[in-house]
Parts: C-alpha cells; structure tokens; sequence
C-alpha cells in the first residue's frame, strides 16, 4: 500500500520552488466505502446535507440496512442501539476498505483542492481545472504550431534518419498521434 509523503519540494517554470503534496490514489473500493459513509451520513440526515450531522445528528433518521427489524427510523443519539448501529455501518466501510478516508477525503481535500497543487480553480465555485491548465494547453499548441512552420520552412532539413529537424519531426509526429 502507497502511504501520502510528505510535501517534496519541486520548481516551477520560473524557477521557484513550491510545495506539491502527493498521496495514494483512491481505489474502486476506496470510493465505494466512502459512498456507503455519504449514504449512513445522508440517511442519518434527513435533509441530506452531511454537514447538518456533524452539528445536529438528531434531526435525522435511524439507518436502516436491509435485514434491520427496526420499526423506529428516527435516529436517537442517546439510544445505545442507535449508536452502535451507527459505528457499525461506518465500522463496516473501513473493513470493505481499510485507509478510505485518507485516500477519498485526504485525497480531495489535501492534493486536489491543495491551492499550491494548482489542479482546481480557486476562483470557480464548482470544481473546474485550475486556469494553468487552459495556459498549457495554449502554450503547447503555440509552440507546436511553430515546431510544424520550422520544419515546413526548412523541408531541406527534415528529410531523411539523419536530417538536422529529426527531433522536432519526431516530436511533431508522436503529439500528431502518428508513429514517431
């Protein structure tokens, strides 16, 4: 099993240094245990907003599974039963899953939504990639597209194994998606 590492410092374009935090990436049963929390969580809260069960657990609904007997859907957190039923379920999505929370919520939390990783734009309100992204990609067409006017400018240098503009027609080539 891959565990997080600590922050490893890398340089940017500039020459800067920055902090990049990387993790273990969640697996299909990492995500489905965290599914199976969201849901004991969203049952538990009856208006299903999550956040609503960390101040107020009361207000929602007992979480019922298939096979429970149990007529009485209001959750109580001063019932033992309920209680337990609760730990239980959760309980249960670490034993599908060992080490999910870290992976799912540290994983959106710590490296995605981590504003020096740049991946998600801080300014949008959903989760959209972050602007470098769009800048990359315009940056790589640019310069693609002046890899592609050199060699048609200097055909007398690209022709052949051994011409001068290998590299570049190699390259040129391979982002084209043709054998390079």
């Amino acid at each position: 099993m891959k565990m997080a590492k600590a922050s490893e410092k890398n340089i940017d374009a500039a020459g800067n240094a920055m902090s990049v935090l990387k993790m273990a990436k969640a697996s299909e049963k990492n995500i489905d245990a965290a599914g199976n929390a969201m849901s004991v969580l969203n049952d538990i809260d009856a208006a299903g907003n999550a956040m609503r069960v960390l101040n107020d657990i009361s207000s929602g609904y007992y979480p019922k599974r298939d096979g429970d007997d149990c007529e009485d859907l209001h959750f109580d957190p001063d019932e033992p039963a309920h209680l337990r039923k609760f730990f239980n379920l959760m309980a249960d999505t670490l034993d599908r899953a060992p080490g999910w929370p870290s992976r799912v919520i540290g994983g959106m939390c710590y490296v995605l939504l981590f504003d020096k990783n740049k991946i998600v734009d801080p300014d949008a309100d959903g989760l959209e990639l972050h602007p470098r992204f769009s800048q990359v990609q315009q940056e790589r067409d640019e310069l693609l597209e002046a890899c592609i006017q050199t060699v048609e400018e200097n055909g007398h240098l690209a022709d052949g194994e051994n011409c001068t503009l290998i590299h570049l027609v190699r390259a040129i080539t391979k982002v084209e998606g043709g054998a390079a």
